[in-house]
């Protein structure tokens, strides 16, 4: 027999402290078993998950100190809340390394009996951390926001952007992909001058009135730096090299559409601020606004009216050190100009010193105050007032410093009090909307992380572990089962007694995405009865249950624009549903392609103005002609070759190509083709079977098999599809396929 350890590292609520691996008791006569299992043929969907195992632990005195009277509610120790670290040992040596969650506690005669705890692989373990987090809990993502110019969406769209975050420069990491929101584009470069969504750079009738407009598209980031990002929210680490750096995903982005229509903007950037004045007994000593306390940050749109309203050296004021009390009242109010009484705008009080809001009011019109009110001693504040708004707004500013000051004179003691007051005052301010900002969490799809992995994984039948370094390795099934070993177990194995199984337990498995909601993935449905991109796998055995395998992501079908009867070089999206209105689907994943226009023709016009609600022309505006693009797909390249296939699609099956217009026929790159194909027609061929072995496997064997193992048992090669142990035995029951995984 094999002795067996388990050990719990404690998390109490009442540190913060790490806390070491405690040796606990477990039940006499009991054999702990444990189930492992990475892909089961009876549940292929199955992901985040390798083994988990629940049972009894006795309330000993080693136990019940670690447990810290959980049971007792008015006690502070234990907290279940969160997942313990946790290894089993086998003869001291390590071989398994998880987290324990502790369930519950039996109670007998008013005293613990029996611990009830679940010991988990690590990757199970997502769930519990990430919860019901949506991506917009991912802050590390507002390192990418961007100002929404029209020079910066210009770019965004020819060139991509690139942000460095801790000296590493992430290229491309935003782009303005040429998928609208609103309407739908034509390029004609021989006719529909007057069209307003001619996108056409060379048709000369109306080219400053018509074409891309910057208000017409929403960014896109890319979906590696999704991954950063929840690295960084939860401190995972997602081992380098693997499939999330892996050419698969290089160029996968997210389409940041949020709402229906357009972006969700974090207010402007100011224009000007003109002449400013101050009033009061104490202007000088509070401040002169004629060097560092009036004036607008560009880079932050931030109006900085300054005062210092602590205690200043050089004041003529005692030493701090005679100060009892330093009281202080800071009043900002805006007035808007005549004509301006309806705009609507944000006001609030910055500390300048932390940069941080400290009161806000929003959504206001017409005059209104903010006040804050510091009881305490403080020296060297700064504040600031800021005004946001998406409209043209013209108003007076003004902020109002009243200061109490009280000191000890003389000995005994005598209290002396000094008021110091100062308004300083805008004679006008405007506020021009030259861009917003685009906060990248406020503009993410409504999803939660957990989902949007699971929807990766889906996609991709992806599988996840921890490797000895404590890192999640995520790998395609076929790359796991690729780096396994193979292990000849014959002797260890009893040959004189199995069972044989067949492995077809549906008769279909359909891979689909969600019902689609824009207005050609609609229209495609409606002809072809089934969803664009979708493919059913058809068994060819008596099983009679279906299997559902559908990814949480909008499955659009983007359109290559036509000149006349003569296909262009650019394609495009447009989210709008049949009634040609502005829709909401799932999150968008899409490819995107930076293309070359060699075609002068083809060109694409982008026009700096904005679109009338009537839809019609817009006013003239400047003009730029782009020979490249960022265009999205629904695979890895664009390429008009009808012979050259994409190496990577978001299609389960086979679809027409929508920029070479070829059917490859099912010989395409497919998600089911690339990451499923191997697997399910091993699964569902008629020769293949599930053998169920008894085995004794020695200690060193328990420590070296790998769930990616091939095994050997006379001259049968095997994979593993699930395997039970008891552990202070050895006793394990096998779970193998026949005809080894390629």
């Amino acid at each position: 027999m094999q002795k067996i350890s388990l050990l719990i590292q404690p998390v109490l609520t009442d540190t913060q402290e790490s806390q070491s691996f405690v040796n606990v008791d477990l039940m006499e006569e009991e054999l702990i078993t444990l189930t492992q299992v990475i892909q089961d043929v009876k549940d292929i969907e199955k992901i985040f998950t390798d083994f988990s195992k629940t049972f009894n632990l006795p309330a000993s005195k080693t136990n019940n100190k670690l447990f810290q009277n959980w049971y007792n509610p008015d006690v502070v120790g234990f907290n279940n809340q969160t997942m313990c670290n946790a290894k089993i040992e086998l003869n001291h040596s390590e071989f398994k390394s998880g987290k324990i969650r502790l369930e519950n506690v039996v109670m007998k005669n008013n005293r613990p009996s029996i611990y009830k705890v679940t010991f988990f692989g690590n990757t199970v373990s997502l769930t519990d951390l990430m919860q019901d987090d949506n991506l917009d809990v991912l802050s590390w993502l507002n390192n990418f926001n961007i100002i929404q110019t029209p020079t910066n969406v210009l770019n965004g769209l020819k060139d991509g952007l690139d942000f460095t975050v801790n000296s590493i420069t992430y290229t491309d990491a935003v782009i303005f992909p040429l998928i609208t929101h609103t309407q739908q584009y034509v390029l004609n470069y021989s006719s529909d001058g007057n069209n307003p969504n001619n996108i056409a750079a060379n048709n000369n009738t109306n080219i400053t009135r018509r074409g891309v407009l910057p208000e017409d598209l929403k960014p896109a980031i890319k979906v590696q730096l999704i991954i950063k990002a929840i690295e960084q929210q939860y401190g995972l680490t997602f081992k380098t090299g693997e499939f999330f750096d892996s050419s698969a995903v290089a160029n996968m982005y997210l389409w940041l559409h949020r709402d229906k229509g357009k972006l969700a903007l974090a207010g402007t950037w100011l224009g000007n601020v003109d002449a400013y004045s101050c009033s009061g007994a104490n202007c000088s000593t509070l401040g002169n606004l004629s060097n560092r306390y009036g004036h607008v940050d560009t880079s932050t749109g931030i109006i900085h009216y300054k005062p210092l309203i602590g205690l200043q050296s050089g004041a003529g004021l005692p030493d701090p050190g005679f100060y009892k009390d330093n009281k202080a009242t800071i009043t900002v109010e805006v007035t808007p100009a005549s004509g301006f009484e309806s705009v609507i705008y944000d006001l609030e009080i910055v500390n300048y010193i932390t940069s941080q809001s400290v009161a806000v009011t929003q959504n206001l019109s017409g005059t209104n105050q903010l006040s804050i009110s510091l009881n305490e001693n403080f020296n060297n504040l700064q504040f600031v007032g800021r005004v946001t708004s998406v409209e043209v707004f013209q108003f007076q500013f003004k902020i109002t410093y009243n200061r109490t000051l009280i000191y000890n004179k003389g000995l005994p003691p005598q209290a002396e009090i000094h008021v110091e007051n100062a308004v300083f005052t805008s004679t006008s301010s405007s506020l021009t909307p030259t861009g917003g900002l685009i906060t990248i969490t406020d503009n993410v799809p409504e999803i939660k992380v957990i989902d949007f992995l699971k929807g990766i994984f889906k996609m991709h039948n992806l599988t996840a572990f921890i490797n000895t370094d404590n890192e999640i390795v995520i790998k395609t099934l076929n790359s796991f089962y690729a780096g396994g070993s193979t292990l000849d177990l014959t002797e260890y194995i009893d040959t004189t007694q199995h069972s044989i199984e067949s492995t077809l337990p549906f008769s279909e498995v359909k891979f689909e995405y969600p019902e689609p909601k824009t207005i050609l993935a609609q229209e495609f449905l409606n002809l072809n009865n089934r969803r664009f991109g979708s493919l059913d796998f058809l068994s060819k055995g008596s099983a009679t249950k279906k299997y559902e395998i559908k990814a949480p992501f909008e499955h659009m079908m983007f359109e290559r624009l036509f000149s006349g009867t003569e296909a262009t070089q650019v394609i495009y999206g447009a989210f709008i549903d049949e009634e040609l209105n502005p829709t909401i689907g799932a999150p968008l994943l899409f490819f995107a392609n930076n293309v070359i226009i060699d075609d002068e023709d083809y060109e694409i016009n982008f026009v700096d103005s904005t679109r009338p609600a009537d839809g019609g022309l817009v006013p003239a505006g400047t003009r730029t002609s782009l020979s490249r693009a960022w265009l999205p797909n629904n695979t890895d390249i664009v390429n008009p070759s009808t012979s050259t296939k994409p190496n990577f699609e978001l299609h389960f099956g086979s679809e027409i190509n929508s920029y070479s217009l070829t059917d490859y026929s099912g010989i395409t790159n497919s998600l089911f083709n690339l990451y499923y194909k191997s697997y399910i027609e091993r699964v569902f061929n008629i020769k293949t079977r599930l053998y169920k072995f008894k085995a004794l496997l020695p200690l060193g064997i328990l420590l070296e098999l790998s769930l990616d193992d091939k095994i050997l048992v006379g001259t049968h090669c095997y994979t593993i599809n699930k395997m039970t142990t008891k552990l202070q035995s050895g006793e394990t029951e096998l779970e193998l396929l026949s005809e080894a995984y390629d």
